[in-house]
């Protein structure tokens, strides 16, 4: 693997045994982010954005019923098949950013005691007080105004943002190689996920972290992501810079995508080419689109 390249998926294959039944929900997924490189996942609502995500921080390869094939390689560490290794590395050389900040915090904990066993997760050894003044920088580093205050705090004594500010300090925190943002702004109102979104995009160009952004909001891939792959029921149907994707988006799944974004004077939204079916049916190929896999623009 070339030293630039952070997160490699070859081939991946996903499936949960489900009695005598196995629903397959990846098929052969393939991608690549460079160091300090920002990525976006691309999908509707069960594409197989998120499990992809998990895959590579090691979270489900130990699950009864999970059956996995391919490689998911994290800053050197092959997950799929070193899962103590890559369990190490959680929060060191990959951290994630979870859709919904409120849930992702424990709540009978104050920030400032979660804060510090990130520090320690990562391998910092570091006295209580040092880890309290090392927290409250970060948070000042993601525009907390009052730290001190918010280390203090349990989770449902700040706002959702704060929360969503909390949780992008704490994953950035050891320094990670990787950060996986799992559509960090959904559960933010417009103004505060945009905040958000800028915050983080000036928090990994300081970092030098790379970072796979998964989303369905292709306005936000738009400003925040350098490249885009479109994955459509576990298949990554398309992949390119985003500026060329956005002018030219050659699959007719990344054209429905673009045509459902909701405008402010619209006819409605369009018609996709079908209601998205159980993970065990075969994929459907639509007219002019070629075999299903991976269109390079």
């Amino acid at each position: 693997m070339p030293d630039d390249i952070v997160l490699r998926i070859a081939d991946l294959r996903l499936g949960f045994r489900r009695g005598r039944h196995i629903a397959e929900v990846l098929h052969g997924i393939s991608l690549h982010v460079r160091r300090g490189e920002k990525v976006a996942l691309v999908g509707e609502s069960g594409s197989g954005k998120s499990v992809t995500a998990r895959l590579a921080l090691g979270r489900l390869q130990q699950e009864k019923g999970t059956i996995v094939s391919g490689a998911v390689e994290v800053a050197g560490i092959e997950a799929t098949r070193e899962p103590a290794r890559i369990a190490a590395a959680r929060g060191r050389l990959v951290s994630m950013i979870f859709q919904d900040p409120t849930s992702a915090l424990n709540p009978v904990f104050r920030i400032g005691e979660v804060f510090e066993e990130v520090l320690r997760a990562g391998g910092q050894r570091l006295t209580r007080q040092a880890a309290r003044e090392r927290a409250a920088k970060a948070l000042a580093e993601v525009h907390i105004p009052d730290p001190e205050r918010c280390l203090d705090s349990y989770p449902f004594q700040l706002s959702g943002g704060m929360n969503q500010r909390v949780m992008i300090a704490m994953a950035l925190a050891n320094e990670p190689a990787l950060l996986l943002a799992d559509e960090p702004g959904t559960a933010l109102d417009v103004t505060v996920q945009a905040q958000t979104l800028r915050l983080m995009d000036e928090m990994t160009e300081r970092h030098g972290t790379a970072v796979l952004f998964i989303s369905h909001n292709l306005s936000v891939v738009r400003e925040f992501a350098d490249r885009v792959y479109v994955i459509y029921r576990g298949h990554i149907v398309e992949h390119g810079r985003t500026a060329q994707i956005f002018a030219e988006p050659r699959h007719p799944y990344t054209r429905a995508l673009m045509q459902a974004a909701p405008k402010l004077v619209a006819a409605g939204l369009p018609d996709l080419p079908e209601t998205s079916p159980a993970f065990r049916d075969p994929l459907v190929v639509h007219e002019g689109c070629g075999e299903p896999g991976e269109v390079t623009a």
